[in-house]
């Protein structure tokens, strides 16, 4: 039984290899197809080289499939030490190719009238397009050779993306400054002739994004194989204002702050004749902006504390801290534009460190948001005496970030808002009336009704326990050496404690007068003696 299981597996395992064999077999004639019909491409001319060579690349894109499934069942078979070499040299002939076309069309491109010039720029950008998938699939190639440990050079590949990538980096600047031309000149157009400006910058605009999606391929491959990608990658970010973690990268960031630096630069030194002019124009812009910060801040105030909403204080002061740091920044940025300075990389610049900011404080934000949580929901106010994060004091101020709790002793400490938002909040002070709670017990000895009597009055004396609601005082507990007496007189919030400490030295006071005893605990032991029989 096992002979005939092991020669089972053993006649399996012939099969697979034959078909494996077959396979490849199967897979190197069809490379050599490939590779002929390659000939017929590059003597083909107009839409028979288009039709030829669409045929190809779909047909090579399932031997391509055939390929990796093949590598990754049978990595040692001596045909793919044939076909991924065919195969490289195929996509670099195809490479060389396509670019001929793409600048011929190109060429023709900028003598043909409307109708040909939107065909010919159809055909380029399809010519484009097939060449990044063969660069795409190029760099596939070079990777199984690194797997199935065939030397490649990866040389001229470098190369052509390097130039690939200067040339469409050439190409999208001029049709930046193209755009920008045509924006000034819609400034002094008729509108009559608007619609025709609009057009072509919304073609340029189209055309540029197309460059930009081809540019962007080639930079991704560029970064696989560790070429250098920092300038490209900081204009696709400045033309495009795509936020992704190539913008996260030190060298792109650097950059970016290098080229607003150099813009900055440049600005001073075309405007050092005016230059003291407009920075006592900008200094003057900031202190009217000041003063006018203030006057707003000082309107808000008076708005929202007399509004009907009956806003908290806290949500008081948020308000007013908000409307005049808006009107601080948009003060400085007037001031900025009156010195010549362009807001566009500017703001960029803060959207890119807002998110960097934003990644890096990840527990201030979510202070931030415990804080409007707070200032909506208005569990607590200034001056309220609250117990929040296991800590009881007076709340002094607070920020979105964090709150400033006074003990009762005079200490003063900072907490985090999502400390609080995310515990229980006791709010001590927020109702007017409350109710005090206190304990007496009496010895059993005692009257308790006598006692009761004398705590009565020991209220009713009291001025600052309040008629409605009704005290109370009843007997509580039967406890091991005591008879306990709950006292619940209700007193005004602010009266809290002095009630509490006044009663307490009163009750006490009166209780020894009349010899009511305030028992300890204790606890009667009791032998017996027996004797032994």
């Amino acid at each position: 039984m096992r002979k005939g299981l092991l020669l089972l597996i053993f006649l399996c395992n012939i099969f697979a290899s034959i078909a494996i064999a077959a396979d490849t077999s199967h897979l190197l004639k069809q490379q050599q197809q490939f590779t002929a019909q390659l000939e017929k491409i590059e003597a083909a001319k107009g839409e028979q080289a288009l039709f030829l060579e669409d045929v190809l690349r779909r047909k090579n894109a399932v031997l391509r499939d055939s390929i990796s499934n093949l590598i990754a069942q049978s990595p040692d078979s001596k045909e793919l030490k044939t076909l991924v070499p065919a195969q490289a040299s195929m996509l670099q002939a195809l490479i060389v190719h396509a670019d001929k076309q793409a600048e011929t069309l190109f060429s023709r491109t900028r003598d043909a009238d409307a109708t040909e010039k939107a065909e010919y720029q159809f055909l380029t950008q399809q010519r484009i397009s097939s060449v990044d998938i063969y660069y795409t699939e190029l760099a596939t190639t070079f990777s199984w050779a690194k797997t199935l440990g065939i030397e490649l050079d990866e040389t001229l590949f470098k190369q052509d993306l390097q130039e690939r990538s200067e040339v469409l980096y050439d190409i999208v600047i001029y049709l930046d400054s193209r755009k920008k031309a045509l924006d000034e000149r819609m400034n002094y157009t008729i509108e009559a002739d608007k619609a025709d400006l609009e057009k072509q910058i919304f073609a340029l605009e189209q055309l540029q994004r197309f460059l930009l999606s081809s540019m962007n391929n080639t930079v991704t491959l560029m970064s696989g194989f560790g070429l250098d990608v920092t300038e490209y990658k900081q204009t696709l970010f400045a033309m495009t204002g795509d936020i992704n973690a190539d913008v996260l990268d030190v060298n792109v960031a650097f950059g970016l702050l290098s080229e607003w630096l150099d813009s900055f630069k440049d600005w001073a030194l075309d405007n050092s004749p005016s230059l003291l002019v407009k920075l006592l124009v900008f200094l003057a812009i900031l202190w009217v902006t000041r003063i006018l910060s203030r006057l707003v801040a000082n309107l808000v105030k008076k708005s929202v504390s007399h509004s009907k909403m009956d806003f908290s204080v806290l949500m008081q002061d948020f308000f007013i801290s908000i409307v005049a740091k808006a009107v601080t920044f948009i003060g400085l940025l007037i001031a900025l534009s009156q010195v010549g300075i362009n807001l566009g990389p500017l703001l960029t610049g803060f959207g890119v460190a807002g998110v960097i900011i934003g990644f890096a404080l990840q527990d201030t934000l979510s202070n931030f948001a415990s804080g409007l949580m707070i200032l909506i929901y208005r569990p607590f106010d200034v001056k309220d005496l609250v117990q929040v994060a296991g800590i009881q004091g007076n709340v002094s101020h607070m920020s979105l970030v964090s709150t400033t709790i006074r003990t009762l002793d005079n200490q003063t400490l900072v907490i985090p808002n999502n400390k609080i938002w995310g515990d229980v909040i006791n709010n001590m002070t927020s109702e007017r009336v409350r109710r005090v709670d206190m304990v007496f017990g009496i010895a059993y000895s005692d009257d308790f009704d006598f006692a009761k009597e004398i705590a009565i009055k020991v209220l009713e004396n009291h001025d600052r326990v309040l008629k409605n609601p009704e005290m109370n005082v009843r007997v509580h507990t039967l406890n091991e050496s005591s008879v306990d007496l709950i006292v619940r007189p209700w007193v005004r919030t602010d009266d809290y404690w002095d009630v509490y400490w006044d009663v307490t030295e009163e009750i006490k006071r009166q209780f020894d007068a009349n010899g009511i005893t305030i028992p300890f605990p204790q606890r009667d032991v009791h032998i017996f003696k027996t004797e032994n029989s």
